[in-house]
């Protein structure tokens, strides 16, 4: 099984219990399967960010901020969706807020063989 397949896996999990425990309308159904697909995209593009990196790093010099953006808008985006009461797009800010985290986790764990394709990844 592929490392994509078990992230997939846990953000179902979570989307799914989050839904179930708050007895969610159809909208909150709506929302997690767009969460889920915005996951499966962040995914694949943190993937080519991570080869980019290996092949072009320091070539862009505002780099340093991603981070504060990232975490800037994700932050407001849950207290946005806390006081709005949509809680799966509340469960889908604590997935990508956690997902870089496991990320450079994985990555440092597990680097990424220079002589292998993206696509065999573990």
């Amino acid at each position: 099984m592929k490392t994509w397949h078990l992230e997939a896996a846990a953000v179902y999990a979570v989307l799914i219990a989050v839904n179930v425990i708050n007895d969610a309308h159809p909208r909150e159904w709506l929302g997690a399967v767009a969460v889920a697909l915005s996951f499966h995209h962040a995914s694949i593009a943190s993937r080519l960010a991570e080869a980019e990196e290996r092949r072009m790093a320091g070539d862009v010099e505002c780099v340093n901020h991603l981070g504060y953006y990232w975490t800037g808008k994700e932050v407001l985006w849950a207290i946005y969706f806390l006081l709005s009461g949509t809680y799966s797009a509340l469960a889908g800010c604590a997935v990508f807020m956690v997902h870089p985290l496991w990320r450079r986790w994985y990555r440092r764990h597990y680097p990424i063989n220079r002589h292998a394709s993206v696509q065999h990844e573990q």
